[in-house]
């Protein structure tokens, strides 16, 4: 891969997904294989990423790892993410927000996943009700949820989807573009 990518060393390496295989194989054979190719200069920075935040709060109190990304936790739906915000300081892990559209339910096409969503009923209906109170209102949900995200979660960083130019542009104005409280609240 990094011949491919004509590069010595990637940034970060992560395991991705943990939740899908077995935590203990990710905790005893993924982790020593990071450790070994960041000792090998091959990565700076190792980490771990996942849904669960009890898998995300494990894994980060058994292995020292350099970066944690969890996603759809700091969002408008959902900021449980605060509750690995003191586990990832005192462990000195930078956390990774992502999907700060909750994996689509927080735009106006909605959720485009492949796999069932992760969300309960009751959060799929608040989704479906923010959806319908913006357009009403006029105002772009997506780029709300984004603002949201980037600057209240409290993480090191937010990934958000860019899947066209204007999304990157309107998630770029999230950065700094001030929060309607109003709309917020509402």
């Amino acid at each position: 891969s990094l011949r491919l990518m004509q590069t010595d060393y990637v940034d970060i390496l992560q395991l991705h997904d943990i939740e899908h295989v077995p935590l203990e194989r990710v905790l005893n054979e993924g982790y020593a294989a990071l450790v070994a190719l960041k000792q090998e200069g091959k990565c700076r920075y190792i980490g771990m990423t996942g849904y669960p935040l009890a898998t995300m709060r494990r894994v980060m109190s058994e292995v020292q790892l350099d970066v944690l990304l969890t996603y759809a936790h700091g969002t408008l739906l959902d900021d449980s993410i605060t509750e690995l915000q003191p586990l990832a300081t005192d462990r000195g892990v930078g956390l990774i927000n992502a999907a700060s559209l909750a994996l689509g339910m927080l735009s106006s096409t909605g959720s485009n996943v492949t796999f069932e969503h992760p969300a309960s009923p009751a959060v799929r209906s608040a989704a479906a009700a923010m959806v319908a109170h913006a357009k009403a209102k006029g105002v772009d949900l997506a780029f709300i949820a984004n603002q949201y995200s980037i600057q209240r979660s409290g993480c090191a960083t937010t990934l958000v989807g860019i899947g066209k130019s204007r999304h990157l542009a309107s998630a770029l104005e999230a950065i700094d573009a001030p929060i309607d409280e109003e709309i917020l609240a509402e």
